[in-house]
């Protein structure tokens, strides 16, 4: 094979840093359908700007699909829009295309063979390959070099089933690999002889040929091959962290080489914040740590900090995203400053919530007696009326297409991206994000989640979040429900009409 320029190789180190992210990393392909989702589609992977790799951590499970799996490995590489978020509009672009060949179903053994032949011989590293089926659809695939190839897959049906109400995660992730072989071979889930087809090899390379490495891609290429590594923060996505709480960012780093390796990892301490301790190095805000690691062995270092005691910072963000590990940048999702339930109140919550399992109360009167019995004062509406309040039709008049109202008595109230539904458009608060699913450890005790079937928020549903469970609050009175109940209801409202997570703390 011949020699790669340094273009290549990052891309291949790219490629491979986003299969590293293993189940963290899921797929997400689901179409709009009249009625069903807003239009244009709401893909969960469009709901947020570029992720890196090193985004995609335990706590930040990100999503992809075929075409934007490789438009991320060229923007994070090479900092390439090669225009192809999806398979189609890759395909349109016919100044990057270097070989096509259409595929008819009466192909004869000796064509096959010569097809597979004068398709492998053309492949070079990079190279994006494209099967467009006549009868619609596709799939984008990327060539790793030496017959090897990586690309974003779903079973069927693969991601989420607005119909069904299910998340369908892949147990190992979304991007997978495979050989060019794979594709000639029959019986193969990609054996392109099976219909009528175009099968397209797509080289951006030639069209951007002034692209350079970014810094990012050149240190990972160089410095972070085997080595697997996730920021974490004890704040995820969905909570807040209120004036003088603490907050600790811990980084777990393992090596996965056959030999022993040096890590050096830097932060520095987030503006908004104040330094409390950890670090091997402390100095001027910096932070550093030199770790030795024996192959296959893991590590995990951390330091804390103390949000500033003052109000001003309400509503604003804390940003860890300066740290890096052997010169590669890792982040951690921006947390919201906003007040929180301290942790005794949390804990009289829980225990008030748990006693009215049972009771008569519904909807909203439920979550005010949790409250009240926990000797916190609060006021909410109807669960009709905090939705009618926080969604307001899209540009002021459409009836079937709904956006946040961020001038609304709730706003204030709404946990941090924590809102959405099938009809309901993504904000620009909260720096352009909404939750792509909500998981029980971003919700705090006391947190009310509202939710509907039906545009005009009738017959909404309130659950009380109590700790290690859920208080459903339905008209037949409250009931208890335990941690898979309450991830199967936590799964099931993102197919809602709208839903939202309130944080009466916040008020």
């Amino acid at each position: 094979m011949k020699k790669l320029d340094e273009r290549q190789k990052a891309l291949v180190a790219t490629a491979e840093s986003y299969f590293a992210r293993g189940v963290y990393l899921q797929y997400d392909d689901t179409r709009a359908v009249s009625g069903n989702v807003v239009k244009p589609p709401v893909y969960r992977w469009a709901r947020y700007y570029l992720n890196s790799p090193e985004d995609t951590t335990s706590q930040n499970i990100t999503y992809t699909n075929c075409a934007k799996f490789t438009y991320d490995v060229y923007m994070d590489a090479l900092g390439l829009d090669i225009v192809n978020w999806c398979t189609e509009m890759l395909i349109r672009d016919g100044t990057q295309e270097v070989y096509r060949y259409e595929v008819k179903f009466d192909e004869t053994p000796e064509r096959k063979e010569l097809v597979e032949r004068t398709f492998t011989n053309a492949l070079r590293v990079g190279d994006i390959i494209v099967n467009r089926h006549v009868r619609g659809g596709g799939h984008a695939m990327l060539y790793m070099g030496n017959g090897n190839i990586i690309h974003s897959m779903g079973s069927r049906p693969g991601n989420y089933n607005y119909t069904e109400k299910k998340d369908y995660t892949e147990p190992y992730g979304t991007v997978v690999k495979m050989t060019v072989k794979d594709l000639f071979t029959p019986g193969h889930l990609r054996y392109v002889f099976t219909e009528e087809l175009n099968l397209q090899i797509i080289r951006p390379l030639t069209k951007f040929t002034d692209a350079a490495v970014t810094e990012n891609a050149m240190a990972r290429m160089k410095n972070l091959m085997g080595i697997y590594a996730e920021k974490l923060c004890s704040h995820t996505i969905g909570q807040t962290v209120d004036l003088g709480e603490e907050m600790t960012f811990s980084y777990y780093i393992r090596n996965d080489r056959d030999n022993a390796v040096k890590v050096l990892v830097t932060d520095e301490v987030p503006e908004k914040t104040e330094y409390i301790s950890g670090g091997d190095i402390y100095a001027g805000g910096k932070l550093r740590w030199n770790i030795n690691l024996a192959s296959g062995a893991a590590t995990t270092v951390s330091y804390t900090v103390r949000v500033k005691n003052d109000p001003a910072l309400y509503g604003s963000y804390i940003q860890g995203a300066a740290g890096k590990v052997n010169g590669v940048s890792f982040r951690c999702p921006a947390v919201t400053v906003g007040k929180n339930l301290s942790a005794d109140k949390q804990q009289a919550v829980a225990q008030a919530a748990s006693k009215l399992a049972g009771s008569t109360l519904c909807g909203t009167e439920l979550a005010a007696k949790v409250y009240a019995d926990a000797g916190i004062n609060t006021a909410l509406d109807s669960a009709e009326a905090i939705l009618s309040d926080l969604f307001v039709p899209y540009k002021g008049v459409s009836d079937t297409h709904f956006e946040l109202n961020t001038n609304g008595k709730y706003i204030n109230m709404l946990a941090p991206i924590m809102y959405g539904g099938r009809v309901v458009d993504t904000s620009d608060k909260y720096l352009g994000r909404r939750t792509d699913g909500i998981f029980a450890h971003q919700i705090s005790a006391g947190d009310v989640l509202v939710c509907t079937e039906n545009q005009d928020n009738s017959s909404a549903e309130v659950y009380i979040f109590c700790g290690d469970g859920m208080l459903a609050a339905d008209k037949n009175g409250a009931k208890y429900l335990n941690k898979q109940e309450t991830d199967d209801v936590l799964m099931s409202v993102m197919g809602y009409c709208k839903f939202a997570l309130v944080r009466p703390a916040m008020q």
